[in-house]
């Protein structure tokens, strides 16, 4: 879900509860969200498991992909993420890469397979930690 925006995605994240538009650029959404739709997104204070963010990337590109859950990491907290279309999650992100949260309703199903992806990669992690 690589998009080109105008706006830097730092300027967009000093705007809390401003909303925008984006426009989705691929299919790893698919059926959700299809190439070329227009998504109004909004920044949050709470994010959920199921919820679709849009994120910067340490690239610096910006995705739109499904929350699956948090971790911590050094006394920090990271938000896992995965496109609905692809195989493994994302490398995990700061509070700070979010930029907000695509307004479109997310089914109770939605939300348990989201938790479900996430307890199997931090099982993956856990059994990958006790075997060294």
């Amino acid at each position: 879900m690589i998009t080109k925006q105008r706006n830097p995605a730092s300027k967009l994240r000093a705007f809390t509860g401003v909303s925008f538009r984006f426009t989705i650029k691929g299919t790893c959404m698919a059926p959700v969200l299809d190439d070329g739709q227009q998504a109004l997104v909004r920044r949050s204070f709470l994010y959920l498991p199921g919820d679709i963010i849009v994120f910067e990337t340490h690239c610096g590109e910006m995705l739109a992909h499904r929350l699956l859950g948090y971790y911590l990491r050094r006394g920090k907290l990271h938000f896992l993420t995965q496109a609905d279309n692809a195989p493994t999650a994302d490398r995990g992100i700061s509070r700070r890469q979010i930029i907000g949260k695509i307004q479109h309703p997310v089914s109770f199903s939605k939300r348990l397979f989201s938790l479900g992806r996430f307890l199997r990669y931090t099982g993956k992690w856990t059994t990958d930690r006790a075997v060294r």
